[in-house]
């Protein structure tokens, strides 16, 4: 019998990777060092709190709301559904329609072009983003979690709008996930963000696994 397959679909966090303008660098620093005579290896961690693979909150646009360590896990874990839009950077709610994301679908997340800008240490404006209309769509639908490929779900310089609909319908944020090596279709999803007290967002681990 064939194994199942498990996508790790979160960015590798070090030094000098993608970030979003304005977050600053991030940094991977080894502060104790065996090599240096030390009895162990003890390293450092300077980075934002939306740094690669991460979970946005709603206190991260809405006044009042929620930290990233109330989300439900029950969102959090479970089915999802992975879906190819290529070429197309404003993806709106025809192009979820043009999608045929079945009814029921609570977990999405949006494989675009996006793949390309991953592995660039330069952040590139151009990347593919949902539009205020898309995340209508989603939101109409009864999506609990959407997710994309690149550090933001909406617009560059204009995703307030985006992320306040979402937020504020209770849907979850997903950004910077890695989907060049998975196929289209359904799986079992796993993200948990770090735990950090109120936080606005923190870096997840996000998994998928096929299902049989």
């Amino acid at each position: 019998m064939a194994k199942k397959r498990f996508y790790d679909i979160s960015m590798s966090i070090e030094s000098g990777m993608l970030s979003w303008p304005g977050d600053g660098p991030v940094k991977v620093d080894r502060v104790r060092s065996m090599e240096d005579g030390e009895r162990l290896n003890q390293s450092r961690l300077d980075l934002s709190a939306h740094t690669g693979t991460h979970i946005d909150a709603p206190v991260h646009f809405l006044k009042g709301g929620s930290g990233v360590d109330s989300l439900p896990l029950e969102v959090l874990i479970g089915p999802a559904v992975v879906v190819h839009i290529p070429g197309i950077r404003a993806i709106g709610a025809y192009q979820f329609k043009m999608a045929n994301i079945l009814p029921g679908t609570d977990r999405l997340l949006v494989k675009t072009d996006n793949g390309k800008f991953l592995e660039q240490s330069e952040f590139s404006r151009e990347f593919s983003y949902i539009t205020p209309d898309g995340a209508g769509y989603l939101i109409d639908h009864g999506v609990r979690l959407v997710g994309i490929d690149y550090l933001s779900v909406a617009e560059y310089g204009s995703g307030e709008a985006v992320h306040r609909a979402l937020l504020g319908a209770g849907i979850i944020i997903v950004e910077g996930v890695d989907l060049r090596e998975v196929p289209p279709g359904p799986y079992r999803m796993t993200a948990l963000p770090l735990k950090i007290r109120g936080c606005d967002g923190a870096p997840a681990r996000v998994v998928l696994e096929e299902i049989e």
